[in-house]
C-alpha cells in the first residue's frame, strides 16, 4: 500500500515538474512578443485546462482586446499554475474591456503576483508584474507613484536586454504621464530615452521596434520636431502591420499622426488621420482622446460650436473614466485597506515564529550577558572618570575666563582713564602752556627790540628755539585731541589730524587708505585712532624725521596699519623692549587688547617701519 501511494505521489510531482520548462518557455515567448511560439507551446500541453487557458491568455496579450464574454472562475481544484494563469486572464479582461474595471483588474493582477511570489518562480512573478504595469501605463494621467514598487521589483528580477527594454518603456510612459503639461517633463525622461536609443543600436528583436519607433515619435513630438515625429509614427505603424499588431497600434499611431499634424498647422491632414483613429477606436478611453483632439482642431478652425460639442463629450467620458478622481489609485487604496486584516494575521504568525526563535536565542544570550554586563560596568567607570576630568577642565576654563574678563575690564578702564588724561593734557598744553609760550615769545620780541646793543645772533637762536618749542607743543596738543573720531569716523579723523600735525610740526604726514569704505565699531575706531596718534607723537618726539607715511588697509577680516618714517631710526635691541613710558609700550598694550600683533623694523639713519595687524 505504501509503495502504491509513493508511486502516485511521484507521478503527480513528475507531471507538475515536467510542465515547468514549458510554462517558462511560454512566458519567455510572450515577454518577447513572439505570440506564435507561445501559442505553439500552449497547444502541446497535456493538461487540457492549462492548454485552453494559455490560448486565451495568448489572444489577450497579442490583441489587447476582449473577444468574448468568457468568465474566468478560480476553483479549489486548480493547481498553482492554473490559478495563476486564470488570475492573469481575469486581470487582462478587466483591463482591455471596452469600459475598464480598474479595481477588478488590479485585484486579479495582485492575486497573481502574490501567488507567483509564493511559488518563487521568477517567470511567474515577471508575468504578473507586466500585467500590473500595463494597467498603470494605460491610465490617462498618473497623479502619484503607486506603480513604483512594481517597477522596482521588476528591476530586481531583470535578466536580459528584453527586460531592460521593457523597463525603459514603462519608465518613459510613466514620466510622460505624471504631468498634464508635457513641457514640464522630468530630466530623467531624456536620460532613459538616450539609454533606450543606445540599446536599440544593436538590438536584434524586431518585434519591439514598433514600440521603439512609437517612443521616438513621442520624443520628437515633445521636442516640437513634428516632421521627424510623423516619420517615426508612420514607421511604428508599418512595423505593427508587419508583426500583426494592428489592433494595438493602429489607433495609437493614427491619433499621434493627427496630433503632430495639428501641431504643425496641417489641419486637413490632421482631420484625415483623426477619422482613421475613430475607425479603429473600440474603448471608452480612446473615444476620450479622439473627442479632446477634435475639439482642439475645430477651435483652431474657428468652428466653436463643434469645438464645444466635442469638448463636452470628452469631459463626460473623462468623468466616466474617473480620470480627475484617480479611480485606479483610489481603488488601490481600497484594496490595500481590505488586505490589512490579512497582514495582521500574517504578523501574528510571524510573531509566533519569532517567539520560538527567541527561546532558541535566549540560552545563547545568557552566556553573553555576563560579559556584556562586565563591559558596561567598565565603560561606566571610564565614563565617570572622563566626566570628572571634564568637570575639572571646565572649572579651570571658567576661572581662566573670569580672570580674562577682569583683565579686559581693567584694560577698558585703563584706556578710558588714558583718554580722559590725554584730553586734559591736550587742553592744558593748548590753553595754558601754549598761551604761556606765546606770551614768552611776545616778551622776548619786546626785549630784543629794546636792546639794540645786544647780541643779535644770540637773540635769533633763542627765538628759533622758542618757535620750535611752541610748534611742538601745538602739534602734540592737536595729536592728543580726539574730538573728530565720534562724528566723522576713523579715516577722516586720522587724515585731519595728519594735516594739522603736519602744519604744526613741519613733518610731511600722508595717510593712504585701501578698502576702508565703512565704519568700524565705535570703541575699536577710538582705540585705532589713539594708536595712530601715538605713532605720530613718537615720530614728532624722537624720530627727527621730515616725512611720515601711514597706510591703513582693510583685508576683510583684518585691518593692517603700516607707519614708516625717514628719521634717524633706533637700535633693534631697544625695539624689543619698546622703551619706557607710554610710547611703543602703550601701542603694544592696545594691540594686545585687540588680539592683534605688532612688528618693528628699524635701521640707524634710515628710519623705522611699524606694522600692525588687528582682527576686525
Amino acid at each position: 500500500m505504501n509503495k502504491i501511494l509513493f508511486c502516485f505521489i511521484f507521478l503527480i510531482g513528475y507531471n507538475l515538474w515536467s510542465k515547468t520548462p514549458e510554462l517558462e518557455a511560454f512566458f519567455v515567448a510572450a515577454k518577447n512578443k513572439d505570440f506564435e511560439t507561445a501559442r505553439s507551446i500552449s497547444t502541446k500541453m497535456e493538461n487540457a485546462v492549462l492548454e485552453r487557458h494559455l490560448n486565451i491568455l495568448t489572444d489577450l496579450m497579442a490583441t489587447k482586446s476582449v473577444s468574448s464574454d468568457f468568465v474566468i472562475g478560480i476553483e479549489q481544484a486548480d493547481n498553482e499554475s492554473v490559478s495563476f494563469i486564470k488570475y492573469l486572464i481575469a486581470g487582462y479582461q478587466n483591463n482591455y474591456a471596452v469600459k475598464q474595471n480598474n479595481l477588478e483588474a488590479y485585484k486579479n493582477f495582485l492575486n497573481a503576483l502574490k501567488l507567483a511570489e509564493k511559488t518563487k518562480k521568477n517567470y511567474f512573478i515577471k508575468a504578473a508584474l507586466f500585467g500590473m504595469l500595463d494597467l498603470f501605463a494605460g491610465e490617462i494621467f498618473i497623479g502619484s507613484k503607486q506603480y513604483q514598487p512594481y517597477l522596482e521589483r521588476l528591476t530586481e528580477l531583470k535578466e536580459d536586454n528584453v527586460d531592460e527594454v521593457l523597463l525603459l518603456f514603462y519608465r518613459l510612459i510613466f514620466l510622460s504621464k505624471t504631468e498634464e503639461d508635457l513641457s514640464a517633463l522630468d530630466a530623467q525622461y531624456y536620460t532613459y530615452y538616450e539609454k533606450l536609443d543606445s540599446i536599440f543600436n544593436g538590438f536584434s528583436n524586431n518585434r519591439f521596434y514598433t514600440d521603439f519607433y512609437y517612443e521616438k515619435g513621442i520624443y520628437y513630438k515633445l521636442e516640437e520636431e513634428y516632421d521627424k515625429a510623423e516619420d517615426f509614427f508612420i514607421k511604428s505603424d508599418s512595423m505593427a502591420f508587419h508583426h500583426n499588431l494592428l489592433n494595438d497600434y493602429k489607433f495609437k499611431n493614427a491619433w499621434q499622426l493627427s496630433s503632430v499634424n495639428f501641431q504643425n498647422q496641417n489641419i486637413k491632414v490632421a482631420k484625415r488621420y483623426l477619422a482613421m483613429a475613430r475607425r479603429h477606436s473600440k474603448k471608452l478611453r480612446e473615444n476620450f482622446y479622439n473627442d479632446r483632439l477634435a475639439s482642439a482642431i475645430f477651435q483652431k478652425e474657428g468652428n466653436y460650436d463643434s469645438a464645444y460639442h466635442y469638448l463636452r463629450k470628452s469631459v463626460d467620458i473623462e468623468y466616466e473614466l474617473g480620470y480627475k478622481n484617480n479611480t485606479l489609485e483610489s481603488s488601490i487604496l481600497t484594496v490595500q485597506n481590505q488586505t490589512d486584516k490579512l497582514k495582521l494575521d500574517k504578523l501574528e504568525l510571524e510573531t509566533s515564529n519569532a517567539k520560538i526563535r527567541n527561546w532558541t536565542i535566549f540560552l545563547g544570550m545568557l552566556l553573553v550577558l555576563g560579559t556584556v554586563i562586565g563591559v558596561l560596568v567598565n565603560k561606566n567607570a571610564i565614563r565617570k572618570q572622563l566626566l570628572a576630568e571634564q568637570e575639572k577642565t571646565l572649572g579651570q576654563q571658567k576661572v581662566s575666563n573670569i580672570l580674562k574678563e577682569q583683565e579686559l575690564a581693567t584694560i577698558d578702564a585703563m584706556i578710558e582713564g588714558q583718554e580722559k588724561e590725554r584730553q586734559r593734557v591736550a587742553n592744558e598744553l593748548h590753553d595754558d602752556l601754549g598761551s604761556l609760550m606765546a606770551a614768552v615769545k611776545l616778551q622776548f620780541n619786546s626785549l630784543e627790540a629794546s636792546d639794540k646793543q645786544g647780541n643779535k645772533e644770540t637773540f635769533a637762536k633763542t627765538e628759533t628755539l622758542i618757535d620750535e618749542a611752541y610748534g611742538k607743543i601745538r602739534a602734540i596738543a592737536h595729536a592728543k585731541n580726539s574730538g573728530l573720531i565720534a562724528k566723522q569716523g576713523l579715516l577722516p579723523a586720522v587724515k585731519q589730524m595728519a594735516e594739522k600735525v603736519s602744519v604744526a610740526s613741519g613733518i610731511g604726514i600722508l595717510v593712504h587708505d585701501h578698502g576702508l569704505d565703512t565704519r568700524l565699531e565705535n570703541s575699536m575706531e577710538l582705540t585705532l585712532f589713539r594708536i595712530v596718534q601715538e605713532l605720530m607723537t613718537n615720530v614728532i618726539k624722537h624720530a627727527e624725521a621730515t616725512e611720515m607715511n601711514i597706510h591703513i588697509t582693510n583685508h576683510g577680516d583684518t585691518l593692517n596699519i603700516l607707519a614708516e618714517d625717514n628719521g634717524k631710526g633706533m637700535p633693534l635691541d631697544k625695539t624689543a623692549n619698546y622703551g619706557n613710558g607710554i610710547g611703543l609700550k602703550s601701542i603694544d598694550k592696545r594691540i594686545h587688547y585687540l588680539h592683534g600683533s605688532m612688528n618693528i623694523e628699524s635701521e640707524i639713519g634710515k628710519g623705522t617701519v611699524i606694522i600692525l595687524d588687528i582682527p576686525i
